[in-house]
């Protein structure tokens, strides 16, 4: 059998991992195996090897074509990821099944340019000028490098083993134990996502992000009290005790929002997932719900500065979730906001003169009322302004006179963005880049 009609029985055999190669770059290796099995033209067939080497180079810096296959593999959900994710037990024809669509999938796995130049010499390669164009194609999936974990976690363990396995079937109890403790999905492998709609999109979708801040705790100097309660609330979540939706209130810059991706970072591997949804888009909320409530991870909603104008729908909308009208919110999944309104709503002067103005100013401040916790982030005096400077210059190992770092503090504070971490962080930006330049 010739080798494009062996790579085209192994993608002919597949069934529950068929759909990798419906969509993106499998689509574009499907139909160059295509163009290969028929009697297509040379350039029909230089077309088609262009395209897919093109796509395949938009999500892999290292044109690996079997990084792409095991991606795809291990976070689009299937018939039967989803159905271990949800069940103890497997039938064993199921795995005999899964397991001989393994043994095909690693088989196209291994493919790379090599095998496809191989294909074209064949069918194409007896005048010296096709041979020269044909040599002349990108490369791709050849690595004899090691795959190397990017982190210590579960996707990355599974993944490792499967990049440095030719022989995928042996791998199906592994990758049934981990569908089985992480679920399905990309959030078994990314930590932060943003709920996206636009106008053309009626449903919304997660879309991960592949480089979050990666601010740690030890990062954010000061507020020492504020984050223990917001650290305590949320163990009590990921152990699935009773926790509170957390309302974060304070002036811009005092490290409400660093706090809430810290706490990302220092707990994901735990299963913490964070997903930020912007208040203008709350009212998806019920998709949201349905789409994480049966997922292995604990997910905070986060909602970014939060504030509302008058009437606004989104205010209602977060209202209703609060209250539990909503779809009933399932138990991992926990909101956490931040504010620099205490009242969540824009005040106007004529709410003071309104007859009924006691019951208006009730009714703005009921909502911050219905999150569980509020924690104040107060703008800090200038002993804690310079505490944080202290401390930013020590985790940085700056080297500099504590008097003239803090007369420059003090300078800095009052001509640019008064006192907090934010300001404090760029004075120290503005400082080390001064030592490095040697002014």
């Amino acid at each position: 059998m010739e080798q494009e009609e062996k790579i085209k029985l192994y993608l002919d055999s597949l069934c529950v991992y068929k759909g990798i190669f419906k969509e993106k770059v499998g689509d574009k290796f499907n139909t160059l195996v295509d163009k290969i099995s028929i009697d297509s033209s040379f350039g029909e067939c230089i077309v088609a090897y262009n395209e897919f080497t093109y796509s395949l180079f938009s999500v892999s810096k290292d044109l690996s074509f079997k990084e792409g296959i095991v991606d795809e593999m291990l976070l689009n959900s299937n018939p039967f990821n989803v159905m271990v994710e949800g069940s103890e037990e497997v039938a064993p024809f199921i795995i005999q099944g899964i397991k001989a669509e393994l043994e095909c999938l690693g088989k196209i796995a291994l493919v790379n340019s090599t095998t496809i130049k191989e294909i074209f010499i064949s069918k194409f390669g007896e005048n010296q000028l096709v041979k020269k164009r044909i040599d002349s194609l990108l490369h791709w999936g050849i690595n004899n490098i090691d795959y190397i974990a990017k982190k210590d976690s579960p996707f990355e363990k599974i993944k490792l083993l499967l990049m440095n396995s030719n022989e995928w079937a042996s791998c199906t109890d592994d990758i049934v134990d981990f569908h089985k403790k992480n679920g399905t999905g990309r959030v078994t492998a990314y930590g932060a996502f943003v709920w996206e709609r636009y106008d053309n999109d009626q449903v919304g979708h997660l879309r991960e992000i592949k480089e979050p801040d990666p601010v740690r705790l030890s990062n954010l100097i000061g507020y020492e009290s504020q984050k223990k309660e917001i650290i305590s609330n949320t163990k009590q979540f990921l152990m699935g005790a009773p926790a509170n939706n957390l309302l974060l209130y304070g002036a811009r810059g005092t490290g409400k929002s660093s706090t809430v991706k810290a706490i990302l970072n220092e707990y994901s591997n735990q299963g913490l997932r964070l997903i930020e949804v912007d208040k203008k888009q709350l009212s998806d909320f019920t998709r949201i719900i349905r789409l994480l409530k049966n997922k292995k991870q604990k997910f905070i909603i986060f909602v970014d500065d939060l504030v509302f104008d008058e009437n606004e729908d989104s205010y209602s909308a977060l209202k209703t979730i609060l209250e539990g009208k909503v779809e009933n919110r399932p138990s991992n999944i926990i909101i956490y906001a931040t504010t620099n309104r205490r009242h969540l709503v824009s005040e106007k002067f004529s709410d003071r003169d309104d007859v009924n103005s006691k019951d208006t100013m009730e009714e703005k401040l009921s909502l911050a009322d219905r999150f569980g916790i509020t924690i104040s982030f107060f703008t800090p005096n200038q002993k804690e302004f310079l505490i944080i400077v202290d401390g930013i210059v020590n985790e940085r190992g700056l080297i500099v006179d504590e008097g003239e770092l803090h007369r420059e503090a003090l300078k800095w504070e009052k001509w640019h963005n008064g006192r907090s971490p934010r300001s404090a962080n760029q004075f120290v930006d503005w400082l080390q880049g001064m030592q490095m330049s040697g002014e």
